[in-house]
């Protein structure tokens, strides 16, 4: 089964009203099951497809029934998925776990749901302050960038023949989004990771890139072009990265590059060795985690955990990126496989409540 075939099996499974998921996959006779929606920001991209895909695993591995529903604009809209959110609160699920994108939007309607008796999680991007007490799974965007960092340092070692803090020149770094937490949270852990690693090298001003494809490749087609001896070119969007790779691949440029997203483009520019690696936000992970401990906890008649349950950064490298692409087969059970470890080390620190303050996503702590 190639990649396209199986992102369409799992959209048609996902995308129905409603799935009954217990642990044998079949639906449990004579107990009501519990009612979880994960509200998405958009129902189209391949990363959503990672975050049912996760949320479906999540049910299988429970052992009782958890009936999901997914709900999401097709276009990426966030005062669309706020309005959607507000819907699916009218009819009461047990829980909602939002894919954060847009936290000021929520804050009213999260406090209504809340009011009667919905629970509430979040992945992907924090929530507002307000909700800091609150129950938060995502990778951490700042380590993220420093992990790129790394890896930038260690390939441009090895392809100069210096060390990295010997390293002179210049590196380009692009944002589609500006304010967007989580893409700025990327761009200030690499160019932290950088100064640290390679003091000599100077990192340009942020360039303004875009999210789709035409106007992203336009705006990189221009970077390169002003700054053709840069040592790496990096964005924090997803077709940035896609076309950064592109770029280097068709002009067999000598910069290198990490991603931070993993589309199936970015995954074979990861395997054929076009950029060394890739350093993903695990959406798979997040929901797998968020929707297991969410209802765990109310099949339990426990609270939800408290705070931020970090995603440890995963790099994509020539050494484990096959069995990545086979994981993305048939992405439900294949990346359950892949992201097992994770999900030990992960439960592991929700049962301890060893949880990081959720303030420390826009806040990291001055390593």
């Amino acid at each position: 089964m190639n990649c396209t075939t199986a992102l369409r099996k799992v959209i048609l499974t996902s995308l129905s009203c409603m799935a009954l998921i217990a642990a044998d996959g079949t639906a449990w006779a004579g107990d009501k099951p519990l009612r979880i929606t994960s509200l998405l920001p958009t129902t189209v991209q391949e990363w959503t497809v990672e975050i049912k895909a996760g949320a479906e695993a999540a049910a299988k591995d429970l052992g009782f029934p958890v009936e999901l529903r997914f709900e999401g604009p097709s276009s990426f809209d966030p005062s669309k998925q706020a309005a959607m959110f507000q819907n699916e609160v009218l009819r009461s699920p047990d829980a909602i776990i939002i894919t954060n994108i847009a936290a000021p939007l929520f804050i009213e309607p999260v406090l209504e749901a809340q009011k009667k008796g919905i629970k509430v999680a979040w992945i992907d991007s924090a929530p507002s302050s307000d909700f800091h007490d609150g129950f938060f799974v995502s990778a951490d965007p700042t380590e993220m960038g420093l992990a790129a960092a790394a890896v930038i340092a260690k390939t441009l070692e090895k392809s100069i023949g210096k060390p990295a803090d010997e390293i002179e020149g210049k590196v380009e770094i692009g944002s589609c989004v500006p304010g967007l937490a989580v893409l700025e949270n990327r761009v200030v852990g690499t160019r932290n990771g950088l100064a640290k690693l390679m003091p000599k090298v100077k990192v340009q001003d942020t360039v303004a890139t875009k999210p789709d494809r035409e106007g992203s490749f336009a705006a990189w087609n221009q970077a390169i072009r002003k700054h053709p001896d840069a040592l790496a070119y990096l964005d924090a969007c997803e077709a940035g990265q896609q076309n950064i790779a592109r770029i280097i691949a068709e002009n067999k440029l000598k910069a290198t590059s990490v991603a931070f997203d993993v589309p199936e483009d970015i995954r074979q520019a990861v395997k054929d060795g076009i950029i060394p690696a890739a350093i993903p936000s695990s959406f798979y992970a997040q929901s797998y985690m968020a929707v297991y401990l969410t209802a765990k906890a109310l099949h339990e008649g426990k609270p939800l955990p408290k705070h931020w349950l970090k995603i440890s950064p995963l790099v994509l490298d020539s050494s484990n990126i096959d069995a990545y692409i086979e994981g993305w087969k048939d992405p439900v059970t294949g990346l359950r496989q892949f992201y097992g470890p994770e999900f030990d080390r992960a439960k592991a620190l929700a049962d301890k409540g060893e949880l990081a303050p959720i303030a420390d996503y826009d806040n990291p702590p001055i390593q």
